[in-house]
């Protein structure tokens, strides 16, 4: 037994932002647009965005202070700028933060109390207010899933708030707004993407629909991914790279993920290391301690990708970093040997970890991170 659950609507193609007020006009008349702090503005997706809503009589509350891995404290001035303003619907513009921001402060904002009840444990019952989610970089698939990954700066506790009630009621990809990305973030998120369609091909509870999404993700992901880090602006190849971002979502959304995912976390809220960079240096390592329980999943990977066999699917991984310009290891980022204990026992606590197909020592999981430090 299995359970599909995805937005209301998925809008994809390119223009399809031009799509956004008749979407938005569904729902209210009055936005909080959450978004990033510059990008977005200096890209002048947020000048169009605003201006589109405005000429449909949508009045629009711009909320422009989503950081890169959102904080409990930005999303909690986010709930009380919505409450304040009296908002009827909530939409994101940006990467997968302000996306995850937004997310949660349309959930939580028609509700009493603070985003930390919820990041601690307590259940959402009640819908909350309806939510829209324009990705502009392809890889994190928040625009599909049901759960917003928060920080708690003080206790460094970076984690899902995860319920039904945080589906978006509209996901609109739009490829041609991913040729802002620089090359680095193209390939962080990428790789992301990446990460999340293999994770969810082998983890412990896949089945015939997230499969099928996760196999076509990987191999359109990891033939073009190389062309868009190298030519930005060739939108042909962007909206395939979009494309493949939004098949693993589907995917992962539905299966859930794996002991990469388990350890960027942690590696994310010690170090402020970028995800999709943490994602894509873990993930040679962790499938070689994945391939003796499957195997024969990742021989289908393999096929997919040309290569001869399973056992050189990870060599492949770490060649396609190479070609995207993401470094073997994480030396830069000074992770210090005492904290790997740390690491390890915070990625226990991840639902990522425990969907691992293979239960992993904690001998196994520090010579993974000290080969990468």
């Amino acid at each position: 037994m299995f359970t599909i659950m995805y937005p209301e609507r998925i809008i994809f193609g390119r223009g399809s932002l031009n799509r956004l007020p008749e979407q938005a006009s569904r729902f209210g008349r009055k936005i909080l647009l959450v978004t990033g702090r510059k990008a977005m503005r200096k890209a002048g997706v947020l000048d169009k965005t605003m201006q589109q809503l405005s000429s449909s009589g949508l009045n629009t509350v711009l909320f422009d202070d989503v950081e890169h891995d959102p904080s409990l404290q930005t999303v909690n001035r986010g709930i009380e700028k919505a409450r304040k303003e009296k908002v009827s619907m909530v939409i994101s513009v940006g990467g997968g933060s302000a996306i995850d921001a937004g997310k949660a402060i349309a959930c939580l904002a028609p509700k009493e109390g603070n985003v930390e009840e919820y990041h601690e444990g307590k259940e959402i019952k009640e819908p909350g207010l309806p939510f829209i989610a324009v990705p502009t970089t392809a890889g994190t698939g928040a625009e599909i899933t049901n759960n917003a990954v928060l920080t708690n700066t003080t206790k460094k506790i970076k984690k899902s708030i995860r319920s039904p009630h945080m589906i978006a009621k509209v996901a609109l990809i739009d490829p041609e707004l991913t040729i802002f990305c620089p090359p680095s973030l193209t390939a962080h998120a990428g790789m992301d993407a990446l990460t999340q369609a293999i994770e969810s091909f082998i983890t412990k509870n896949p089945n015939p629909v997230s499969d099928t999404l996760a196999l076509r993700a990987i191999e359109i992901l990891f033939f073009n991914l190389p062309l868009a880090v190298k030519n930005g602006q060739d939108i042909e190849v962007r909206e395939k790279v979009a494309l493949g971002s939004l098949l693993s979502a589907m995917a992962f959304s539905n299966s859930g993920l794996g002991a990469v995912h388990g350890l960027a976390h942690p590696l994310g809220a010690h170090y402020d290391i970028p995800h999709g960079l943490a994602c894509a240096v873990l993930l040679p390592w962790v499938m070689e301690l994945n391939l003796e329980v499957r195997k024969e999943k990742i021989e289908k990977i393999a096929e997919k990708i040309k290569v001869k066999n399973a056992k050189n699917v990870p060599q492949a991984i770490r060649e396609l970093l190479d070609k995207v310009g993401i470094p073997p290891t994480l030396k830069e980022w000074k992770i210090k040997e005492k904290d790997i204990p740390t690491l390890i026992q915070e990625s226990r606590e991840s639902g990522s970890m425990k969907k691992n197909p293979r239960y992993l020592t904690d001998e196994e999981l520090q010579q993974i991170l000290k080969k990468l430090i």
